[in-house]
């Protein structure tokens, strides 16, 4: 935080040495009331503005944040702290360019500053710039070898850039460093070709989490993704009853953004949501779709929820879960009579189910209808589709559309 002026006059030093004293305690609405006091004096004062921008930060009023730090830097120029704040605030307003443009300022006078590199870095990865942030994790790790935080997220880009070998590398480094990194450890089991039964919560949570700001934009633009639009198309198709179908009461399991639920609220009376990521529920909560969000896991949730479902909706969702047969046996147990289960997999030809290389399970066709026969579930149709994109190639995949057993006559499986 920057000093008062020697030169002040006594009185107003007192004042802003107070105000700092406040702030830095963490009484920030009595600094910020003898900020903008001051400030109605000292106008062209860089301490005042750049102070009143780290209040603005902390209350995550970002853009006025970003008002402040400029003006801060035009009164100051050149001024190290003001600028890498002012680079923070863009980058939390999704100003990514701009906050680019500062980092890299930054750095033509302090070339060696991790921290400047590490922010660069994101925002380059933020901004679909892969091989300039792998470029610049590389330099952050030349001079902080054991920062494990970038050599996950250099990782991670290896990995997405089909670099097989050197991903490897990294998330094996990660783990040495950090045994506990729940990601680079399923990742390190993905790419090893190591069994798993089902990634840890906190994992799936991560990386929805990480990568929730961009999601919609990846998934529909650049992967083509429009699984939920098929999986509607198939439930229509696929229904026993023609009439125009409403459930009561519809449940999607792992609802993201609200993708699914875009597809389906015309299907309920009411339409739930449940996700593990905080980020991707507020994203959903903004379209309106969803009754009641709930942040849990899909098994914690069904076993201690006592509500009843007629509609239960997955897409793209058993992809992170590998074993399916206790989320199955739950499902018919919150299912009420006639209930429909909706969901995507991604497609195995043996086997039961595997984990790719991708950090998704696959699951096999003939796995999905012997779970479905055990549990309670008649297999109305089932379809062969494109998922989404990867690398330029389609991923193949299957489409399903069960009912409780019981509640309807079969159809028969489509292919």
């Amino acid at each position: 935080m920057h000093k008062p002026l020697d030169d002040f006059h006594q009185q107003l030093q007192e004042l802003l040495v107070s105000a700092c004293t406040d702030h830095q305690e963490g009484r920030l609405a009595a600094a910020e009331a003898v900020y903008l006091q001051l400030l109605d004096s000292f106008a062209e004062l860089p301490v005042l503005h750049y102070n009143l921008g780290l209040i603005d930060y902390s209350l995550e009023r970002y853009e006025e944040a970003c008002r402040r730090f400029t003006r801060a830097a035009e009164l100051q120029p050149g001024d190290g702290d003001i600028l890498f704040n002012l680079a923070l605030s863009r980058k939390r307003c999704g100003e990514l360019a701009g906050a680019i443009t500062c980092f890299r300022q930054l750095l033509q006078s302090s070339p060696d500053c991790i921290d400047s590199l590490y922010n660069l870095a994101g925002c380059l990865q933020d901004s679909g710039e892969l091989p300039a942030a792998v470029a610049t994790y590389r330099q952050v790790l030349a001079r902080a070898p054991e920062h494990y935080q970038a050599l996950s997220n250099l990782a991670y880009l290896l990995h997405r850039l089909g670099q097989r070998e050197e991903a490897l590398c990294a998330y094996r480094r990660v783990v040495e460093l950090r045994p506990d990194h729940i990601a680079a450890g399923h990742m390190l089991a993905a790419l090893s070709g190591w069994p798993a039964d089902t990634p840890p919560e906190a994992y799936v949570r991560e990386v929805f989490d990480n990568y929730s700001a961009y999601f919609e934009q990846s998934l529909l633009a650049e992967l083509e993704y429009c699984v939920p639009e098929k999986l509607r198309v198939l439930y229509e198709q696929s229904r026993v009853d023609s009439a125009p179908c409403r459930h009561g009461h519809g449940l999607d399991l792992g609802c993201g953004t609200g993708l699914g639920g875009q597809a389906f609220a015309d299907c309920c009376h009411r339409l739930d949501g449940l996700d593990l990521s905080a980020k991707m529920i507020a994203l959903a909560a903004g379209k309106g779709l969803y009754r009641q969000l709930h942040q849990r896991g899909i098994a914690p949730f069904l076993a201690e929820n006592g509500a009843r479902y007629d509609l239960f909706l997955a897409t793209d969702v058993f992809v992170y879960l590998g074993e399916l047969r206790q989320i199955f046996a739950l499902l018919r147990q919150r299912a009420r009579p006639g209930a429909v289960l909706l969901f995507s997999t991604e497609s195995l030809a043996e086997g039961r189910f595997l984990l790719r290389e991708t950090g998704r399970f696959a699951h096999a066709a003939s796995y999905i209808e012997e779970l479905a026969a055990a549990t309670g579930w008649l297999v109305l149709a089932r379809q062969e589709s494109r998922l989404r994109k990867e690398r330029g190639d389609w991923v193949p995949g299957d489409l399903w559309h069960l009912r409780l057993a019981g509640g309807c006559g079969r159809r028969g499986a489509k292919r």
